[in-house]
């Protein structure tokens, strides 16, 4: 398997999880710093935080993504 389609086959997936993920997370602090009636600037911050905190669940899935291509091929003997 060529190096662009293995990182393609563990990118779109990652992308794709990933956004789901993003969209709940930042829903959920949005909607708890409000009901906490936190100013402007502290919504603006955790959503700062959970994007910072998708932005490493994207690389840990991406990492494993490869790993688990990487493995899936057999080695050439």
């Amino acid at each position: 398997m060529s190096g662009m389609k293995r990182v393609l086959s563990a990118l779109i997936p990652t992308i794709l999880i990933s956004e789901i993920i993003a969209i709940t997370l930042m829903a959920a602090t949005w909607v708890l710093l409000s009901a906490l009636h936190a100013t402007t600037g502290m919504l603006i911050g955790g959503e700062i935080v959970t994007l910072l905190g998708v932005a490493v669940l994207a690389v840990i899935i991406f990492r494993r993504a490869m790993r688990i291509d990487i493995e899936a091929v057999p080695a050439d003997d």
